[in-house]
């Protein structure tokens, strides 16, 4: 899956001439990543993440989908260990966020798994 980004040139009394980006990744491709599966396994599935994080032995990664009008945003963070993935959760960004998703990662009702937390409080 690759990541589609939308530039939209909306003028007038808005936001002038500038590009506005977009993110809108297939997040319904999520069913098809698994525990245990390698980094490479997911990025061929999901494709590159928006935002990748490094928390001592946690690899976290973030993919969005930026809402349509009356919204939320929608995200998949997935956590790998080892370079395996232990936990992926969906959640939604703040109410109704303007512009792209990609801003707004770790937002809205965003929490790290409780399988992710322990290995987190382990280190």
């Amino acid at each position: 899956m690759k990541k589609l980004i939308f530039i939209l040139l909306i003028g007038g009394l808005f936001i002038g001439c500038s590009p506005l980006i977009m993110t809108y990744q297939d997040l319904s491709v999520s069913s098809n990543v698994k525990a245990g599966m390698t980094t490479d396994e997911v990025r061929n599935i999901l494709g590159e993440p928006v935002i990748s994080e490094l928390d001592r032995n946690v690899e976290e990664w973030h993919y969005c989908k930026t809402a349509r009008l009356y919204t939320k945003d929608e995200f998949l963070a997935v956590f790998f260990v080892d370079n395996k993935l232990v936990a992926k959760k969906f959640y939604f960004g703040k109410d109704m966020a303007w512009g792209d998703c990609s801003r707004d990662v770790k937002t809205g009702d965003y929490k790290v798994p409780p399988e992710v937390q322990a290995i987190l409080d382990k280190k």
